[in-house]
C-alpha cells in the first residue's frame, strides 16, 4: 500500500512540474523510487494512474467536513475550517484538473468513473449544502438560506482564490490567506445572526 501511495504523490508531482503532455511512466517510476513494472502492478494504465491521483484527493475534505461538526463549535468558526479545507483541495487539484482538461479521452473517462462512483467536485457542493442544512434545522442559521447556493458561493471563493494563485505563481491578493478566509466566511454570513 505505501508503494502505491509513493506512485501517486509521483504522479502528482510530476503533473504539478511537467504537465500531462510530456510526462512518461518512466519518469513517474523513477521518482517514486520503483520500476515502471511496479507501477502496472498498481495500474493498469498511464490513464488509470492519473485518474487516481485525481480521485483520491478528496478524503481530506470529507473529513472536514464530516458531520461530527453539526452543532459544534461556532458556525463561523466551521464555515472558516470548511474553507480551508477546500482552498487545500484546490490547490492540490488544480495541477491534476489541467491533465484532466488537456486530455479529452482522459476527461470522458473521469466523468465515467464519476458516474459510476457517484463522486466528484459536484459532491462537495452537496456535502456543504447538507453541512448549511443540518444547521438550519438546528437553528444556528436562518431558513432564508439556500444551502446549495451558499456551498456555491463558498466553495467558488475558495476555488477561484486557489486558481488566481496558481495561475499567477503568487498569492495576489492583497490579503493573506488566513485573512481571505475570515473576510470570505464574514461577508458570507454578513447580516446573518448566527447563535
Amino acid at each position: 500500500m505505501r508503494t502505491r501511495q509513493f506512485i501517486l504523490n509521483a504522479t502528482e508531482q510530476m503533473l504539478q512540474t511537467k504537465g500531462l503532455a510530456r510526462l512518461t511512466n518512466k519518469e513517474i517510476a523513477e521518482a517514486a523510487g520503483c520500476s515502471e513494472g511496479t507501477l502496472y502492478n498498481h495500474f493498469e494504465t498511464k490513464e488509470a494512474l492519473i485518474l487516481a491521483a485525481i480521485a483520491e484527493n478528496q478524503p481530506e475534505f470529507f473529513t472536514v467536513v464530516g458531520e461530527d461538526r453539526i452543532g459544534e463549535h461556532s458556525i463561523e468558526e466551521n464555515l472558516q475550517d470548511i474553507a480551508r479545507a477546500a482552498m487545500r483541495y484546490y490547490q492540490k487539484l488544480l495541477p491534476l484538473q489541467t491533465a484532466l482538461f488537456a486530455d479529452m479521452d482522459l476527461l470522458a473517462h473521469f466523468r465515467l468513473w464519476m458516474q459510476e462512483h457517484q463522486r466528484g467536485p459536484l459532491g462537495l457542493n452537496e456535502i456543504v449544502a447538507r453541512y448549511v442544512a443540518a444547521e438550519q434545522r438546528l437553528g444556528r442559521l436562518k431558513t432564508e438560506i439556500k444551502p446549495f447556493a451558499f456551498a456555491a458561493l463558498l466553495l467558488g471563493s475558495c476555488h477561484q482564490y486557489a486558481f488566481l494563485q496558481y495561475f499567477q505563481g503568487f498569492n495576489p491578493f492583497p490579503v493573506s490567506e488566513e485573512q481571505f478566509v475570515t473576510d470570505l466566511v464574514q461577508t458570507l454570513l454578513g447580516g446573518l445572526p448566527m447563535k
